[in-house]
């Protein structure tokens, strides 16, 4: 540690310079502490530091999906998060209301519980589903559990209240500035490398000044997050996870979500933008939700935790890495999203396992550093089309407006020829574009395209849709999962860090794992000879998958140890080349047109703001 001095020799900031190939985090929110967990997986170092002092008390995301939990299981942290969430034996349904006065809901989406799910996935081994179901949790319940793994981690330094001011990328290292938020004091970091995960404002990426790309929805919500055991009147329609409530003029007005089937909620009132929702009191916005069409719905409340007023946004970093590779920015920081579809964080939690993975084999000596050039190409192809998603999946909810109008929208209750109309029209709605918690395409199908992934040019690329995941080992995409013939789940028996999967033999495998050696990239090698159901879905004798669980290249067979090395080198960024212009065009620059739901394209470098923007947004 040094600390420098001015010309009059009084002394300025203290300044620590970090061992090579520590990498220092900005932010610990879920995304910051995964990435922390990822490096430290593979034996790297990490420095964290979080503006607040403590974690979350937002409940913000509140399921983590089917593939997120495949990540976690990888880092043998899957049963332990399933510990602090809803009990696997409780179903999820999703309820459509015109309000809790009603008797019954106008229509729901049954969606499995965790024990119900693995019975499915058991009962269906065909690849099309995820090894690990889904699982119930809030945010604030998530951070807190993760810091407490992190804290007792030797590899990982977590420091709260402290916040990243600036970044400055030099030749050969970064230096970043960071305040104490109890005491202003400044100190400055040189490190290696920065993963800037510090939210929607983040300070990274205005150091960086990358583009912002997006825009809001036209409205503005009022968040309640509170307790109550009231839960007869709550579920005077049925248990439920979500129930999505009609307002009283006829439109979308709100949505409660049972955080832990206890005694934990969080209501959300959507409101014109010119509504004052700070003169709104937190019951009366709890009665409103709940109301729906009807007025007010009052429970008992015990404690309101938290309240926000925040706004939906939907927008996309430009670029997401400095020109040296050594600043990069993942989660909010480089994508928002409306909540609807719960891609948010975990769209985070696939940033930071693949920047996670890629920055340790760099610094691990596995791999070239021109392999992190992969991780914009890769991620922000798919963070474009799943923030869009978002927007489709809010219209949905957005049209009930429509259905509704031409009259006096409480008709849709009524016992008539025309309320039952009303009530079948919304049912068939909500069935037809039931993909907000199901589409496997989205959450599982995404197939990356960089350098550093081999194209299969024997064949065409499996039709991508984004309800349905289509089992395949086209390279790029996440391969699909079956149990065994022994009842092995197949992702169980991937290495560590690369592996190569044999379905037939004498098919050169000998010649990539020498290779492997050579070149010192660890690969396990896996035999599956006589595993049919394995060979036919993964269409190849050869497969190689990532550290990531993707797959970099397959093949029927390898000829030579000079081809061996020759793809090796490829997928580990040892030899590059860029993609032709026109495919680097397009994967560029600011999208051609807004998001769904969003009202307008507008970019934003210097700052990040939204009129009525939520504390938690910033």
């Amino acid at each position: 540690m040094a600390e420098t001095n001015d010309a009059n020799g009084t002394a300025q900031q203290e300044e620590h310079v970090l061992p090579k190939g520590v990498v220092l985090i900005a932010g610990g929110g879920p995304v910051g502490l995964i990435l922390a967990r990822v490096l430290s997986y593979y034996g790297v170092k990490s420095i964290l530091f979080e503006r607040n002092k403590t974690t979350t008390s937002w409940p913000k995301m509140d399921l983590t999906n089917g593939r997120s939990m495949e990540l976690f299981r990888k880092l043998g942290l899957a049963d332990d998060l399933r510990r602090q969430g809803v009990s696997p034996h409780i179903d999820q349904p999703v309820l459509v209301s015109s309000g809790l006065s009603s008797k019954e809901a106008i229509t729901r989406w049954d969606l499995p519980g965790v024990e119900r799910f693995r019975q499915r996935i058991q009962e269906n081994n065909n690849g099309r589903l995820p090894l690990e179901p889904y699982q119930r949790l809030s945010q604030a319940v998530f951070e807190k559990w993760l810091k407490a793994l992190c804290d007792q981690d030797p590899l990982i330094d977590l420091h709260y209240g402290w916040k990243v001011e600036s970044v400055q990328e030099e030749e050969n290292y970064v230096k970043t500035t960071i305040t104490n938020t109890d005491t202003s004091k400044s100190s400055v970091y040189i490190s290696d490398y920065v993963a800037g995960c510090d939210g929607a404002s983040s300070r990274v990426r205005k150091s960086l000044g990358l583009p912002l790309d997006g825009g809001p929805v036209p409205i503005c919500v009022l968040l309640v997050h509170f307790k109550s055991r009231d839960v007869t009147l709550l579920h005077k329609q049925g248990q439920f996870w979500h129930i999505f409530l009609l307002a009283e003029h006829g439109g979308f007005g709100g949505a409660i979500i049972a955080q832990d089937e206890v005694d934990t909620w969080t209501t959300h009132l959507f409101l014109p933008l010119d509504a004052e929702p700070e003169k709104i009191e937190s019951h009366e916005a709890v009665y409103r939700v709940l109301g729906g069409l009807h007025g007010k719905y009052p429970i008992k409340i015990d404690e309101i935790l938290v309240r926000s007023v925040w706004r939906p946004n939907i927008a996309v970093a430009r670029n997401w890495s400095s020109s040296s590779q050594r600043i990069h920015i993942a989660g909010d920081a480089a994508h928002q999203n409306i909540p609807t579809g719960g891609y948010g964080m975990n769209m985070g939690i696939a940033d930071a396992f693949d920047l996670g993975w890629k920055l340790a084999a760099v610094i691990n000596g596995h791999a070239s550093g021109d392999l992190l050039k992969s991780y914009e190409l890769e991620r922000r192809p798919v963070a474009l089309r799943n923030v869009e998603r978002s927007g489709v999946h809010f219209q949905v909810h957005d049209q009930l407006r429509e259905i509704l109008s031409g009259g006096d929208p409480n008709r849709v209750d009524e016992d008539t020829e025309e309320g039952r109309k009303l009530r079948a029209a919304i049912h068939e709605h909500y069935q037809r574009n039931s993909g907000e918690n199901t589409d496997f395409g989205i959450e599982m199908g995404y197939r990356y395209e960089s350098p550093a992934i081999i194209p299969d040019k024997d064949a065409e690329p499996p039709v991508w849709t984004p309800a349905q995941y289509t089992p395949t080992s086209w390279p790029g995409g996440r391969p699909p999962h079956i149990f065994l013939s022994d009842g092995t789940p197949i992702f169980d028996t991937f290495g560590k860090d690369w592996t190569l999967l044999v379905f037939d033999e004498n098919c050169g495998e000998e010649l990539v794992e020498n290779a492997a050696m050579a070149l010192s990239i660890p690969l396990t090698v896996v035999s599956l000879s006589g595993e049919e159901l394995a060979k036919t879905l993964y269409e190849k004798a050869l497969v190689l998958i990532r550290p990531d669980q993707h797959v970099a290249w397959r093949t029927d067979k390898v000829h030579s140890m000079q081809e061996a090395e020759k793809t090796l080198n490829v997928v580990t960024g040892r030899v590059w080349t860029d993609l032709k212009a026109e495919k680097n065009a397009a994967l560029a620059g600011a999208p051609k047109a807004a998001f769904t739901a969003t009202k307008g394209m507008t970019t934003q470098v210097e700052d990040f703001k939204l009129e009525k923007m939520g504390a938690f947004q910033m």
